[in-house]
């Protein structure tokens, strides 16, 4: 493969498609306070709800918004917490035209310094590889609640070779550009290798028949971190997960059980 054809490759998986809050959302969304920070050159927005001394941040995946993380703002919100929902470089209301991991992990480290410290992350896909390449970097919470996460690099790449109908060979090619972009090497980062360091909870929501993450994945990141549970659920896809009710109750009573509520000030 060529030079300019690996970067045509290139620019193409790191650019996201920019979509829409949900309608059924846009209610909720509306209702949240709204801050602009200026992060690695962008504007980034920021949507805020509730107040209380537990404070969490919600990171949305590829392709998604602020919006698609609503219905888990507003539970966490009336639990008592304050909550910030960030839309992410390059997606919703936030500047960008290229995205990639690194841009959403310097958003973290961002909402961290600005709205924190966190005493919990939710993060969804893309967000919780995100988190979790954040957390390495010396951003430190308390409890994370991961929803259908990207847990391998190794996977997301193959998957987006099928999705670009491009031969492994070339989409190694495309990695290997990507990373001269970004200054990083993706098996350096690995989730599951970072978090073996970790000590903060976590609680990992899975579909088993998720088409974007397999879930074999989420079982080595949860194998590797030190205190971590898998939920698995079935019938709910990529991003059903992100407003089912039995899913947005479990993660509201895992980030809110007394037992670990933040210490008093």
């Amino acid at each position: 493969m060529d030079t300019d054809t690996t970067e045509k490759l290139r620019r193409l998986a790191f650019t996201p498609m920019r979509t829409q809050p949900p309608n059924a959302t846009r209610p909720i969304l509306e209702q949240a306070a709204k801050e602009v920070e200026v992060v690695d050159g962008g504007k980034v927005v920021h949507y805020l709800w509730g107040e209380g001394e537990r404070r969490i941040l919600l990171v949305h995946g590829w392709a998604g918004n602020a919006g698609h993380l609503t219905v888990l703002a507003d539970a966490l919100a009336r639990a008592g917490c304050a909550v910030v929902v960030v839309d992410l470089p390059g997606h919703g209301e936030s500047e960008g035209a290229e995205s990639s991991v690194i841009h959403f992990a310097k958003a973290v480290e961002a909402a961290d310094e600005r709205f924190g410290p966190f005493h919990a992350v939710v993060a969804h896909s893309l967000g919780a590889a995100a988190t979790t390449y954040a957390m390495s970097r010396g951003v430190t919470i308390e409890q994370a609640v991961f929803l259908n996460p990207i847990s391998s690099y190794t996977s997301l790449w193959r998957r987006s070779g099928e999705v670009m109908q491009v031969s492994p060979q070339a989409i190694a090619q495309v990695r290997s550009r990507a990373e001269d972009w970004l200054g990083i090497s993706f098996d350096a980062i690995e989730p599951a290798l970072a978090a073996r360091d970790f000590t903060s909870r976590l609680l990992v929501v899975h579909d088993e028949n998720d088409s974007e993450s397999p879930i074999t994945d989420s079982e080595a990141l949860v194998a590797a971190w030190g205190q971590a549970e898998l939920m698995r659920v079935t019938d709910l896809g990529h991003t059903k997960v992100l407003r089912d009710e039995s899913v947005v109750r479990r993660a509201v009573t895992f980030l809110t059980d007394a037992t670990t509520a933040p210490p008093a000030s």
